[in-house]
């Protein structure tokens, strides 16, 4: 759709005639990371560390809601698991008539007790960014910003909450896992998918 509205040259008026509502809006809920990935574009281009503000959220929201926009991602490039009330967050999109609530994580903070919070919630899907198959190509590409990052420590909260959701008896958040191919990771994507 959108190469076909780029090439016709369609715009938001177009759109708006076809009463047709955005069907996906991505909200950056927290502007800053906890990592510091060389192949990332917040290495190159400086941007401030901010989380947004629960009224401008809710407001976002509830416009979205009004256009009947069914899918909400609470996140663009940043780390949603750095705003403090995330689970409040999702927990209102919910709440207002979001169909759909997403985030992808690096899952570096993914302790016990937000994972817990973000089932409550009705988080329906998490995308677990996993750059590596081994430790020495995940530490090598993701890179603690703050503190040292390491894969056994993601890889653990991974798995705890996967327990936590099957311990809840919640099918959601559905979950999937992703990895950016790069030459330290290409040979890598069968250990990957093993893992």
């Amino acid at each position: 759709i959108p190469e076909e509205a780029i090439k016709r040259g369609l715009h938001d008026t177009f759109f708006a005639e076809m009463e047709q509502p955005p069907q996906s809006v991505d909200i950056e809920t927290a502007a800053l990371c906890d990592l510091a990935c060389p192949h990332c574009f917040r290495q190159y281009i400086v941007t401030p560390d901010k989380v947004i503000t629960e009224e401008l959220f809710r407001r976002v929201i509830d416009q979205a809601v009004a256009l009947g926009t069914p899918s909400i991602k609470l996140n663009w490039r940043g780390e949603p698991l750095m705003h403090p009330l995330l689970p409040q967050l999702v927990a209102y999109a919910k709440q207002q008539g979001a169909l759909e609530t997403i985030i992808n994580t690096n899952a570096v903070t993914l302790d016990a007790a937000k994972g817990q919070a973000l089932i409550d919630a009705g988080l329906d899907m998490m995308v677990y960014s996993f750059d590596g198959a081994t430790p020495e190509s995940y530490n090598k590409l993701r890179v603690g910003r703050f503190r040292e990052n390491r894969f056994e420590d993601v890889y653990e909260n991974i798995a705890r909450f996967h327990s936590i959701r099957e311990t809840s008896g919640s099918p959601f958040p559905r979950t999937r896992t992703q990895m950016v191919i790069t030459p330290d990771t290409f040979s890598e994507v069968e250990e990957f998918r093993r893992i």
